[in-house]
């Protein structure tokens, strides 16, 4: 089994001001300070984001679920694995390409919006300042970013939520150190 945080309370506050900040400034890219080991296929940033984010009262979906993956975020979280994803608090999504559509996950509901998922997708890079337009709530007027390695039909798919707002889900995309936001309230531009 790999260890976790080296000092689970510190690294995991430090972390967590990382996630705050990025989704208080979506679609900006945000270095997380601290990152464990990683059993395949997780990569160090997603865990990171998951060993922060879960606990005893969470639950997770993996897209790909090893045993290795899933007994160490059992033992460092106490988060409980499901096997839809429309039952998870938390997915990690290792392989966007194959990832399941958007709507398998859960969007909340009128009374309780929060309980919907936040998806943890590891792509392959981001690019500040090229690609697609953003706007929405802690952002100035517009921020631009490319997001490489997912599947042409993920816009389409996000787009398709925004009219159910409040209801959607949010998104942390992560590679290398970096993770970026995108909460429900980010909306893309059509150029």
């Amino acid at each position: 089994m790999l260890a976790a945080f080296d000092h689970p309370v510190f690294d995991s506050q430090r972390n967590f001001r990382e996630l705050l900040q990025a989704m208080a400034r979506p679609a900006m890219p945000r270095t997380l300070p601290v990152l464990p080991p990683a059993p395949a296929p997780a990569t160090p940033a997603a865990m990171a984001v998951l060993l922060t984010l879960c606990d005893t009262s969470t639950t997770v979906w993996l897209q790909q679920p090893h045993d290795a993956l899933a007994q160490h975020l059992r033992f460092h979280t106490g988060a409980r694995l499901v096997q839809e994803p429309a039952e998870a608090d938390f997915a990690l999504i290792s392989d966007p390409q194959t990832m399941p559509p958007l709507t398998a996950f859960a969007l909340g509901d009128s009374r309780y919006p929060d309980r919907s998922a936040s998806l943890v997708l590891q792509v392959e890079g981001f690019h500040p300042g090229t690609g697609y337009r953003f706007a929405g709530p802690g952002i100035r007027d517009t921020e631009r970013v490319r997001i490489d390695g997912l599947p042409e039909r993920f816009w389409t798919e996000r787009a398709a939520l925004a009219p159910r707002f409040p209801l959607g889900i949010d998104l942390y995309f992560v590679a290398a150190q970096n993770v970026l936001a995108l909460p429900r309230t980010t909306r893309k531009l059509e150029d």
